[in-house]
């Protein structure tokens, strides 16, 4: 009885389980480029492989997976100074600066169901070095506990824990906040970044679709 219950479990996650591919476009797109086209493989193999796995473990896979990729200037992927890359961008590219592992980790974990709206862009100043950088801030209760993932860091850690990183302010498509003296997030006014606005138009087409 007990092995039927748990048989009946795994039937059901897999019914309610998603495939993931690689949208045709860009797999035409990428007949002759066999380096791309392999990573963008190893990409949708390993959305797959986690696609079931616990949300914690998820946060995890996806942080040690996209920080694997090695950064790259903008002006070595791009020629420019400031370019904020499309996943489909940083992928192919194998690299990118803070704010493109941001975007990839966004984008990502977004395909295992996490809200966008609990996933900000925040941008901070490094305390010991006095430069400023990019991480993922993922909100994760309702007392305002955020996760930070970090290209420089394999740890995730709180924001309290992150004692190397002054927060300056945090965006995502439905605004633009920054924390209170009592480290309560609250609404500011929208901040102009071309380069993201940019990356938005160009990020038009899904890379990757269900099943």
């Amino acid at each position: 009885m007990i092995r039927l219950f748990f048989a009946l479990l795994v039937c059901i996650s897999t019914l309610l389980s998603k495939e993931f591919y690689l949208n045709p476009y860009f797999e035409n797109q990428l007949k002759n480029d066999e380096k791309i086209s392999h990573i963008l493989k190893d990409y949708v193999k390993f959305l797959n492989k986690i696609s079931t796995l616990d949300k914690k473990i998820q946060i995890e896979k996806v942080n040690n997976y996209i920080n694997a990729i090695v950064p790259k200037y903008d002006a070595y992927n791009y020629r420019k100074e400031e370019y904020w890359a499309t996943p489909f961008e940083f992928l192919s590219n194998a690299g990118g600066d803070c704010e493109d592992y941001v975007i990839a980790k966004k984008y990502t974990l977004g395909l295992m169901g996490i809200p966008s709206e609990d996933m900000t862009f925040s941008v901070v100043k490094e305390k010991y070095s006095g430069g400023y950088h990019m991480v993922l801030s993922l909100h994760v209760d309702k007392n305002n506990s955020f996760l930070i993932l970090d290209n420089l860091s394999i740890k995730i850690l709180t924001w309290e824990k992150r004692i190397d990183l002054e927060p300056i302010f945090l965006f995502n498509r439905y605004g633009f906040y920054r924390f209170d003296e009592k480290r309560h997030i609250k609404e500011i006014e929208q901040i102009n970044i071309p380069a993201y606005k940019k990356m938005r138009e160009r990020d038009k087409r899904t890379l990757i679709l269900t099943r």
